[in-house]
C-alpha cells in the first residue's frame, strides 16, 4: 500500500506587445488600429492525494486533485479587462490483472482539464491578410473530459503489443468559427457543445535484430458532435485516424539512425473538412569520445509534405486555407563535462 498527497502552485504572468509600423514620408509611423499590449496572467493551485495497493496479480490506484483557478486577461489598448474563477475536482481510478507473466489487463478513469492559450483568449485581431483575420475570445473556457479506458499488454521479449478501447465524452469543446462580411473572413474560437469519441489504439515494437527496432501506433475514432452557435445547430458524426512507423538502425562506427513515418486522416469540424497528410522524419546521431559529445543531425518533413488544407462550406460563403509549413534542417552538437553524458538533442523546437 503507499499513500501520496501534495501540491502545486502554478503562475503564469505574460505581456504581449504587438506593434505595426507603416513607411511613411521616410519614416516608421505607428498604426494605433493594429498596435495593443494584452497582459495575461493565471494562477492555478492543485492539491492532490493519491492511494494505490500493489499485490502479485492485482493492483488498484484512486486518486483526487482539486485545482482553483484564477485568470485575468487585459487588453491594455481597449482597457477590456476580463477575469476567471472556478474550482474544479478530478478523480482519477486505474486497476490492473496479471492473467500470465507476460500478459495484463488495464482499466482506468480520469478526468482532465485543457485550458486555452494566450492567443486563443487575446481579443485583438491577428491580421494574415487583408483578406483573412484571426480574433481570441477572452470568454472562452477550458474544455472538459471524462476517460474511459481498457487495455490489454502482451510482452514477448523481443515482440510488444498493447491494445486499447477507449471513450471519451468532452463538454465545452473549442472550435474555430468563421464569419464572412465586406470580403473578410474572421475566425474566433468558441466552446460549442460536446464531443462523444469511442475508438481503438495500438501499439506495437519489436526488436527484429541487434540493429534494427521497428515500432508503431495506430489510432482510430468514431466521434459524435452536438451543439449549437447563435441560431445554427452543429450536429453530426464523423471519423478520423492516425498512424506512425518508426525505424530505429544501430549501424557501425557507433552511428544511429531514426526514420519516422507519419500519416493523419481527413475530419470534419463544425464549418470545415480538414484534409489528411502524411509526413516523414529523419535523425542521424554519431557519437564521439566514448559518448562523451554526441552530434545530431534533424531533418524534419523530409519531403515537405505536410501540407494542411482546409474547405469552409457556409451557405453564404465559402473559404479555402492552404499552409505549407515546410522542411526543417537542425544540426546539434552536445558536450558532457565531467562525469556527466551528453544529451542527446532531439531538434524537435524550431525557433
Amino acid at each position: 500500500f503507499t499513500l501520496e498527497t501534495g501540491a502545486q502552485y502554478v503562475i503564469t504572468d505574460v505581456t504581449n506587445d504587438f506593434a505595426v509600423d507603416n513607411w511613411e514620408d521616410s519614416r516608421w509611423v505607428n498604426d494605433p488600429a493594429l498596435t495593443n499590449v494584452f497582459d495575461y496572467n493565471q494562477k492555478v493551485l492543485g492539491v492532490y492525494t493519491t492511494g494505490a495497493y500493489e499485490g502479485d496479480k492485482f493492483g488498484l490506484k484512486l486518486g483526487l486533485r482539486v485545482e482553483n483557478t484564477d485568470l485575468s486577461t487585459l487588453l491594455v489598448t481597449t482597457d477590456v479587462a476580463n477575469r476567471q474563477q472556478f474550482t474544479n475536482l478530478f478523480p482519477t481510478a486505474h486497476t490492473s490483472y496479471k492473467v500470465l507473466d507476460n500478459l495484463s489487463l488495464q482499466a482506468g478513469y480520469s478526468r482532465r482539464i485543457s485550458r486555452p492559450n494566450l492567443w486563443d483568449l487575446n481579443p485583438f485581431f491577428n491580421i494574415r491578410n487583408n483578406f483573412s483575420i484571426r480574433t481570441g475570445n477572452p470568454e472562452l473556457m477550458p474544455e472538459y473530459t471524462d476517460s474511459y479506458e481498457v487495455n490489454g499488454i502482451w510482452d514477448q521479449g523481443i515482440f510488444s503489443l498493447n491494445a486499447a478501447v477507449y471513450y471519451r465524452y468532452t463538454t465545452e469543446v473549442v472550435e474555430n468559427v468563421a464569419t464572412f462580411e465586406n470580403n473578410v473572413s474572421i475566425s474566433r474560437p468558441e466552446n460549442i457543445g460536446t464531443n462523444r469519441a469511442t475508438g481503438i489504439e495500438l501499439n506495437g515494437k519489436v526488436d527484429a535484430a541487434e540493429w534494427w527496432s521497428l515500432s508503431g501506433d495506430f489510432n482510430y475514432n468514431y466521434f459524435q458532435r452536438e451543439g449549437s452557435f447563435e441560431t445554427l445547430d452543429f450536429d453530426f458524426n464523423a471519423d478520423q485516424w492516425t498512424g506512425r512507423v518508426t525505424n530505429k538502425f544501430k549501424l557501425p562506427a557507433d552511428f544511429d539512425v531514426e526514420i519516422i513515418t507519419n500519416y493523419r486522416s481527413g475530419f470534419q469540424t463544425v464549418q470545415r473538412d480538414i484534409s489528411g497528410y502524411f509526413f516523414a522524419d529523419l535523425g542521424v546521431r554519431k557519437k564521439l569520445m566514448k559518448g562523451k559529445t554526441i552530434i545530431n543531425l534533424s531533418v524534419r518533413d523530409v519531403f515537405a509534405s505536410r501540407i494542411f488544407e482546409a474547405e469552409t462550406m457556409q451557405p453564404n460563403f465559402y473559404l479555402y486555407d492552404y499552409r505549407l509549413r515546410g522542411r526543417f534542417i537542425t544540426l546539434g552538437v552536445s558536450y558532457g563535462f565531467g562525469k556527466g553524458e551528453a544529451m542527446e538533442f532531439g531538434g524537435q523546437k524550431h525557433f
